[in-house]
């Protein structure tokens, strides 16, 4: 009976197992990927952040800091969000869309949470495509129809990336008005501050998806308006969501151009009967794009009259 222990013993296998990379973060799940609905970067940087019971600030200082400058050396940095990319309100406005700084700020998540998807939650791969002037954002925009359906339903709450552009102004679930505005206290909310979290107001901690805090007026747009709105809301939901059937058709130089047209921040209208537009104005906008004004005007014009005698 002792020999046959003494063989059972031998039997197991003493070499060290092979242990998997760990992550110093947690293996935190983008939300919507490959969707319209698809996450912001931004959004999910604030709900790592929260996942580990901290603020973005912390989080930055401690963790995405040292890997975004190469250093942990803090004696220079700014107070609140720390350094200077996390303070300067245009490198802000830039983390959900391209460049040196947000794909720095993907590298880093991506090396603290082992994940290779992050990417998604940006626009990077359309950085040729697009140009950011008057298409992003310089403060938060909201859906409270969406955060109170995804709390009531316990659904994670986050930020769509659709929301961090100028132009969309409704919300393509509800087709309810974006808001800008903290309905208790009245505040703009920047992109990202020390103490986000999602869904609440940074400056007085409310619950941003109180329905009864909001009386929201009916706009009566035009006809044209909800026209260049949809069209607008379905060609950024196949950029985010990488649809690249969108490319293929007969109107993909429509589909640039639509862009540029919504990117002129100054327009009073976006009606296409506007003629005091300036055509010079737009068509520099649009000077990255083999195609003249007068194609998108021709093109615009097809498009909505087509939407109207849908209507």
């Amino acid at each position: 009976m002792q020999f046959d222990k003494l063989t059972l013993y031998r039997s197991y296998d003493l070499h060290t197992p092979d242990i998997p990379e760990r992550s110093v973060l947690y293996f935190l799940e983008p939300i919507n990927i490959g969707a319209i609905e698809c996450e912001s970067l931004i959004s999910y940087l604030i709900r790592l952040a929260e996942v580990h019971c901290v603020t973005p600030d912390k989080l930055i200082k401690h963790k995405i800091y040292p890997f975004f400058w190469g250093h942990d050396d803090l004696s220079g940095s700014c107070k609140g969000i720390v350094g200077r990319t996390f303070t300067n309100r245009s490198h802000i406005k830039l983390l959900n869309f391209s460049g040196w700084y947000t794909s720095k700020l993907v590298e880093s998540l991506e090396i603290l949470t082992l994940r290779s998807d992050l990417t998604c939650l940006t626009m990077m791969h359309w950085h040729e495509l697009i140009t950011y002037v008057y298409l992003l954002r310089d403060c938060k925009a909201w859906c409270p129809l969406c955060y109170s359906y995804w709390h009531q339903n316990k659904l994670p709450i986050y930020e769509p990336l659709l929301w961090s552009f100028e132009p969309v102004a409704v919300c393509p679930q509800h087709h309810y008005p974006l808001i800008t505005q903290c309905p208790h206290c009245n505040h703009k909310l920047p992109i990202i501050a020390p103490n986000s979290r999602t869904g609440y107001c940074n400056h007085c901690g409310e619950w941003l998806g109180n329905l009864e805090k909001y009386h929201i007026k009916s706009d009566g747009l035009y006809h044209s308006e909800i026209a260049l709105q949809s069209e607008l809301i379905k060609i950024l939901g196949s950029l985010i969501a990488f649809n690249t059937k969108v490319f293929e058709s007969e109107t993909t130089r429509f589909y640039r151009q639509i862009i540029a047209y919504f990117q002129l921040k100054e327009l009073s209208s976006l009606e296409l009967s506007n003629h005091q537009i300036s055509q010079k104005r737009i068509h520099k906008c649009m000077s990255h794009i083999e195609h003249t004004i007068e194609d998108f005007w021709k093109l615009s014009s097809r498009v909505a009259l087509e939407k109207s005698s849908k209507n």
